[in-house]
């Protein structure tokens, strides 16, 4: 529901209405498991069967800011289940001290994957969807530190649950058919913990803009900045990159050098060691005003995230080559009116000297790039992998599962409706269900191949594809009907041709059958005598009549 009270639905309903649709619509079949929660927008899509028109197995809709819903059901074959919630007062905060049995019960994860460990499937990997509400914030950090802690090697995806006024509460919903009462929570967390032929690859767009040259930080610890200065060998690089990529632009010969002339005389400037805010101030006189204007609301620093020798110093070049971002973009939580220093959200960071970093501004021309680049990126390392080029198997996914956050969708790409959504299903147009929701923020991991941890996204797009590990085929409803119609309607075919084929052979057997086998004999009267036929012959006007016997 938008908002508690009037003629809106009692959050209460929400689930028996779904569970009573489902079967009415599926003629009595039942739902397992339920999870959902409110949302300022919804994504959702409808397979279709592939024609000559249409190549994409669905057809996608985002719809922001209006009464609407999205039900997504999923069939899990070989998969084990388990929905849990905590509230804030559950989770510990002795997380990596407190026993791994008393952390797992805390969070109603107790006894969560001992049968497939008593199995000897320990090698499974537990994949978690977790769906918080925007108060969880402070406890969440500490869940999601502690189920990586807890459950080593896990996949976990999500989003944080959202709504389109702040008059009205965000709603958690949780059903199981084991406990058999549907459950409704203003606050808390709830999720789904599964185990067995299932995984997911995580893809984010960060839609933030780089601007200025690359920086080293020359003293910080823990989530703070206190000095930065210009990485003069990482910028030379990546204006080599950028002059090769350069293509033909609208601007001004003369613009472009006064811009480059500005910016080299900021790099001269930024060899200092100097405070990151006055960095921000001396390089926001560079950009042009959308960006100072951006640059002054809020302040954007992206921290190097590794394994960057070998490859592409641009963030959308690496992009399309599917090597991930090279930076992670972090919103400044404060500033050091005195030290001009920087901090982020205590628990996102972890800062030491010598790592790479660079200013960031959201921009909408930029971030359909990215979204254009990260999927090309996805497409490459399907390439590599036909060619042997890559690393690990590339599963083919059933679902993809997008969160945007609120500050995106159709305002953020210019009155473009449905764009992230409309080109996950065109770069997959096998995937028959790209379904999610419009949040306060986005959990998972960055890239697929990151190794930073789990972490929430306060402005961003995370994109998790979900696949089976052993190659099952991908179901689809609308493939489903169209084959089962197809059948039915070869069946109706061939049975047609049989009933054909069954009267012209009884015509035939009519035909070959011979007087006595027949019962045919000539026409006799009561007395035996043969009964005469005549024929009347026309010949002109004249009329003749003659005997005719039988033969």
């Amino acid at each position: 529901s938008l908002y508690d009270g009037g003629i809106v639905q009692p959050a209460t309903s929400v689930i028996p209405i779904v569970l009573d649709s489902v079967a009415e619509y599926y003629s009595g079949a039942s739902i397992e498991n339920l999870i959902g929660g409110s949302a300022a927008g919804c994504i959702s899509s409808t397979a279709t069967a592939p024609t000559g028109q249409a190549s994409n197995s669905c057809e996608t809709v985002e719809l922001e800011g209006i009464p609407a819903v999205s039900v997504t059901l999923a069939m899990l074959p070989e998969v084990e289940l388990r929905t849990f919630t905590c509230g804030k007062d559950d989770v510990p905060d002795d997380v990596g001290r407190s026993p791994p049995d008393r952390w797992k019960s805390a969070v109603g994860l107790g006894g969560f994957g001992e049968s497939s460990a008593d199995n000897g499937e320990e090698d499974d990997e537990p994949v978690f969807f977790v769906l918080p509400s925007p108060g969880f914030s402070t406890e969440l950090d500490d869940l999601l530190y502690g189920i990586s802690i807890y459950f080593p090697g896990c996949q976990v995806f999500g989003g944080v649950s959202s709504t389109v006024s702040s008059l009205s509460r965000a709603k958690l919903y949780l059903y199981s058919s084991s406990l058999g009462t549907p459950m409704t929570y203003t606050d808390g967390c709830v999720g789904i913990a599964m185990l067995g032929d299932i995984q997911v690859q995580s893809l984010s767009a960060q839609g933030a803009k780089p601007v200025g040259g690359i920086y080293q930080i020359v003293k910080g610890a823990e989530s703070s900045i206190q000095a930065i200065c210009l990485d003069e060998e990482a910028t030379a690089a990546l204006e080599d990159e950028e002059e090769e990529a350069e293509t033909e632009e609208d601007e001004d010969e003369d613009e472009n050098m006064d811009a480059k002339a500005r910016m080299a005389q900021a790099y001269a400037k930024a060899r200092i060691p100097k405070p990151p805010l006055a960095e921000a101030n001396f390089l926001m006189r560079t950009l042009s005003d959308d960006d100072q204007a951006f640059m002054r609301r809020q302040l954007l620093i992206g921290i190097e995230q590794g394994g960057s020798i070998g490859r592409s110093a641009g963030e959308l070049a690496r992009l399309a080559a599917g090597e991930g971002h090279r930076f992670r973009v972090f919103q400044v939580a404060s500033g050091g009116m005195k030290d001009g220093s920087v901090t982020f959200a205590l628990g996102s960071v972890e800062i030491s000297p010598g790592t790479r970093a660079r200013f960031f501004v959201r921009e909408s021309g930029f971030a359909k790039r990215e979204v254009e680049a990260l999927w090309l990126g996805y497409k490459q390392r399907l390439l590599n992998e036909q060619f042997g080029e890559a690393k690990d198997k590339i599963p083919s996914p059933s679902c993809c599962f997008i969160v945007p956050t609120l500050d995106r969708g159709s305002k953020f790409f210019l009155g473009k409706s449905d764009f992230e959504s409309s080109s996950a299903a065109r770069m997959m147009p096998s995937v028959p269900c790209v379904t999610g929701f419009f949040g306060n923020g986005v959990i998972g991991r960055i890239d697929v191949d990151s190794e930073s941890p789990v972490g929430v996204q306060g402005s961003a797009s995370g994109y998790f594809l979900i696949s089976s590990k052993s190659g099952r085929p991908i179901y689809s409803a609308a493939m489903a009907a169209a084959e089962k119609a197809a059948a039915e309607e070869q069946a109706a075919i061939e049975k047609k041709a049989q009933q054909l084929v069954e009267a012209e052979d009884e015509k035939r057997r009519q035909r070959t059958k011979g007087p006595e086998k027949g019962g045919s004999k000539a026409p006799r009267s009561d007395d035996g005598e043969l009964i005469i036929k005549r024929r009347e012959v026309h010949s002109g006007r004249a009329m003749t009549v003659s005997t005719v016997e039988w033969s």
